[in-house]
Formats: C-alpha cells, sequence, structure tokens
C-alpha cells in the first residue's frame, strides 16, 4: 500500500532514490494496476503523485 512521506521524512531515507525515479514507479504502479485497486489504495496513489510529483 502507498503511503504518503512528507519532505522531512523523504529527506532521512539513507540512500534513497531520486523523485524521477519515484515519479516513474509510482506511474507504472499506476498505469499497470488502477483497475485492480480499491479507493483506498487509489486515493493514497493520487495523493503521493500529488505531493511529490508535479
Amino acid at each position: 500500500m502507498l503511503e504518503e512521506l512528507n519532505l522531512q521524512e523523504m529527506s532521512e531515507i539513507k540512500g534513497g532514490i531520486s523523485v524521477e525515479e519515484y515519479c516513474g514507479t509510482l506511474n507504472m504502479l499506476i498505469d499497470s494496476n488502477w483497475s485492480t485497486w480499491n479507493n483506498h489504495q487509489r486515493e493514497a496513489a493520487t495523493n503521493a503523485w500529488a505531493a511529490h510529483c508535479r
């Protein structure tokens, strides 16, 4: 399940990934799974995209 992270949490992740990689992976997950996700999962993905992938 996807969880929204704030900027502080993202900066504290050691060995984290770039915004481009994060957003690319999120985009792939959305494209591949949207039709099978429940409303909570769709909302989490949408919130993550809005917060980090503008």
